[in-house]
């Protein structure tokens, strides 16, 4: 088979990719499980938030707002809300003045009324909070499936079931080989997440050095009447929780250092996020309905890295989303896409204040 791109990679990030470039070349998408966006993806909480994440990523998710909100279901109202114990007020202080510069709609809200928006709270269990009104939930599936639509109204090809066994350098081109499926492509976009570096050596690139980082999640029932309830998250993000129809979904905030794997939710941080959250609620969880984890993977600076490998022709990075590849992946996708066929940035998104520079894989080579 010969195409235009081959993009490695099923879960979010190479789909959103995909989609963008499907109407104007050809495309075909590896994925090595048989289903798609069965890692990162798939275990994601799903939350959009312009005040998570460091600036290019909160750039990204408010260029990407747009998208989320056209598509009719992908995204309802949650607001967040930031809290801080009662010796926080600085915390919060100094969270209002950083996200407010490109969240002009923020809130300062006082003991009280953190307690009145979310009864896991008593009055005096905080210092406050900052409230992003304009957040929303997101869903996942919804989202993967408007994304594969589209590849394939356009023509493009997904193989799931497919890891890719050998990645080769022809000429101007890359052969690449995947169980009985070889595939000759101009140019080869690494979407692999937490296995992104070794896609990279399979093709002879130099590595970025990306962390996979373990985060667990749960859900728990409660008393508690959740239907209002925004998502909560620490201050200084050791927990968070949100409704979870009538439960509550919680986890740790935790970042365990890990090899790519199909991640495993360890018992120890699974108790460490009910400790953590019943220190600083009233929520009282003793037990857990479910429990599962996903590999958030990040590069050194924590922001995602997008573009050719300025050493190798034709390979294209687009990996390091860590926690939050499913908010800011309209945008991603439609950069990426405009960088492979025309080497610029989208005015739509660089309106924003996404800039090549902060998103290069150059960044990282000394």
């Amino acid at each position: 088979m010969k195409v235009d791109v081959c993009v490695v990679g099923g879960g979010i990030a190479g789909l959103s990719a995909a989609a963008w470039l499907a109407p104007s070349s050809d495309v075909v998408v590896f994925e090595t499980e048989k289903t798609l966006g069965y890692h990162a993806t798939g275990r994601s909480a799903a939350a959009y938030t312009e005040c998570y994440g460091a600036e290019p990523i909160r750039r990204l998710a408010k260029a990407s707002r747009d998208y989320l909100v056209s598509e009719e279901g992908l995204a309802r109202p949650l607001p967040v809300m930031f809290v801080a114990p009662p010796d926080g007020e600085g915390r919060l202080a100094a969270m209002y003045e950083t996200f407010g510069q490109l969240v002009p709609t923020l809130e300062r809200l006082s003991p009280a009324e953190v307690a009145q928006l979310c009864s896991a709270f008593e009055p005096g269990a905080t210092a406050g909070a900052v409230l992003e009104p304009e957040a929303m939930d997101l869903d996942v599936n919804g989202l993967q499936t408007s994304y594969t639509r589209d590849i394939r109204a356009n023509g493009g090809t997904i193989a799931t079931s497919s890891g890719v066994d050998s990645i080769e350098r022809k000429g101007r081109r890359w052969q690449i080989v995947a169980g009985e499926l070889v595939v000759s492509a101009r140019v080869i976009v690494d979407a692999a997440g937490a296995w992104g570096d070794a896609v990279a050596e399979l093709a002879g690139v130099n590595p970025l050095g990306l962390r996979p980082l373990l985060r667990s999640v749960f859900t728990s029932a409660t008393t508690l009447d959740t239907s209002t309830w925004p998502l909560v998250i620490d201050g200084d993000e050791r927990w968070y929780f949100k409704p979870e129809g009538p439960n509550v979904l919680g986890s740790a905030a935790s970042e365990l250092p890990s090899q790519p794997l199909d991640a495993r939710p360890p018992e120890i941080d699974i108790a460490l996020g009910i400790e953590r959250i019943n220190q600083a609620t009233n929520l009282a969880i003793r037990s857990v309905l479910n429990t599962w984890a996903g590999l958030r993977t990040f590069t050194a600076d924590r922001v995602p890295a997008v573009g050719f490998d300025a050493h190798v022709p034709g390979f294209f990075w687009l990996v390091g989303q860590g926690g939050y590849g499913i908010k800011t992946s309209p945008a991603l996708g439609e950069l990426a896409a405009s960088l492979i066929l025309s080497g610029s940035i989208p005015p739509r998104i660089a309106e924003h204040g996404v800039t090549r520079e902060s998103l290069a894989p150059s960044r990282f080579r000394s």
